[in-house]
């Protein structure tokens, strides 16, 4: 079912003029998306620097082009037209993605692929030992570099996703922790910068019931790490997409081991790694090295700087890296004490097993203080304070309702 109110924009009728640039280390990859009965064209692109040579090189294919939009393509129910060839091996990947999307959720349907099919042979010119991962600097990408660091060649961070395009600032940061962590890991880095989001998924985070706000979240951010990763055929074979959830908690989700697996096709294969672990496992596995927790950035908010500290997930993986003994260790969330505010945390249902994971572990270690925190969030004990923090949030909440 639709959300009230929903207009379909008609994305992806075609799209054609594949271009290729390169000029001062920067390569750019651009294409024309053509809303179907609008009147004006979008250019989609993806801008890339470190690269070592004249790559990404997609030989005319439009793979990343339709990998980043065809959750929207769904969506709107409309066929995709493209001007170009497609691999073969991704159209048939395509066809198993959109058969696990429309059966994960309703309001998704697969459409058909138009287009002149071409077999695209594996990139020239990429030594097999080519293995990138995709690298936010938060729990999951640096607990996915450091398991495969034998293997890793590059580590790739994005801009348009996370870190928005008009975040100038968290970006120089980012970017620039990233270069002396790779540094002292002997990896070499590329930057992606793409408009993919803000095309792909323009409007829909601000929808209600069935995305609950996250159309990126449940049905897209997983494709347009594929794209990206299909944009980079000539330079890697293979791309690491790391976890979010565990084997055991997997559920419909736009980045799955279900699904990631039918992004690859034209020289590019997409591994998505790191479900054998939990997020406390991850932390404890990267408070082990000093060049991880030199630049960890979990924050999801959207600032100037890498992490707010005061956050839910600030405070959360503050805990685990106390329980693991490594809080102090780290720079990455400055002075903040995970404790001043941890009894009046407001705690979304779906991390509530994180905390009683933590609270197990601190359990184990013996910290009752933390122990008696935990047990106040997981609604264990009972907390003065938190029963008045949950009042205030409810009548603000009510407040802002009734001004809606």
């Amino acid at each position: 079912m639709l959300p009230t109110g929903y207009i379909s924009v008609g994305y992806l009728v075609l799209i054609d003029d594949i271009r290729r640039n390169r000029a001062d280390g920067e390569t750019v990859l651009q294409a024309r998306i053509r809303p179907d009965g609008a009147g004006t064209d979008l250019s989609l692109w993806f801008r890339f620097r470190g690269l070592e040579n004249d790559a990404p090189d997609t030989g005319g294919l439009a793979d990343p082009f339709v990998i980043g939009m065809i959750p929207s393509c769904m969506l709107d129910g409309e066929d995709c037209r493209v001007s170009a060839p497609l691999a073969d091996l991704l159209k048939r990947n395509l066809a198993e993605a959109q058969r696990v999307l429309a059966g994960w959720f309703d309001f998704l349907s697969a459409v058909s692929l138009v287009g002149d099919g071409a077999d695209a042979p594996d990139a020239e010119g990429c030594a097999p030992a080519s293995v990138a991962c995709f690298f936010s600097g938060g729990v999951d990408s640096w607990y996915s570099a450091l398991r495969n660091q034998d293997r890793i060649t590059h580590l790739i961070l994005v801009r348009g996703f996370d870190i928005g395009l008009d975040n100038d600032t968290l970006w120089d940061t980012a970017r620039t922790e990233l270069d002396a962590a790779a540094r002292r890991l002997g990896k070499r880095v590329i930057t992606c910068e793409t408009n993919l989001r803000e095309i792909a998924d323009r409007g829909r985070a601000k929808w209600g019931a069935p995305f609950a706000g996250d159309f990126w979240g449940k049905c897209l951010h997983g494709a347009a790490l594929g794209a990206c990763a299909a944009a980079l055929r000539g330079t890697v074979r293979e791309v690491i997409v790391p976890a979010t959830h565990t084997t055991a908690t997997l559920k419909p989700w736009g980045s799955s081991p279900l699904l990631d697996k039918f992004w690859s096709g034209g020289g590019v294969r997409i591994v998505h790694d790191g479900c054998e672990a939990n997020r406390f496992e991850k932390v404890r596995h990267i408070s082990r090295s000093d060049i991880a927790l030199q630049s960890l950035r979990v924050c999801y908010q959207n600032l100037a700087h890498t992490n707010c500290g005061h956050c839910e997930k600030c405070v959360r993986t503050m805990i685990a890296l106390h329980v693991c003994g490594a809080l102090d260790r780290t720079p990455a969330f400055g002075d903040a004490d995970p404790f001043a505010k941890l009894r009046r945390l407001d705690v979304p249902a779906h991390v509530i097993r994180h905390y009683e994971l933590l609270l197990a572990e601190a359990r184990s270690a013996g910290d009752m203080k933390l122990s008696r925190y935990l047990e106040v969030i997981l609604e264990r004990r009972f907390s003065a304070e938190r029963a008045l923090a949950k009042l205030v949030r409810r009548m603000r909440t009510a407040r802002r309702r009734e001004a809606a």
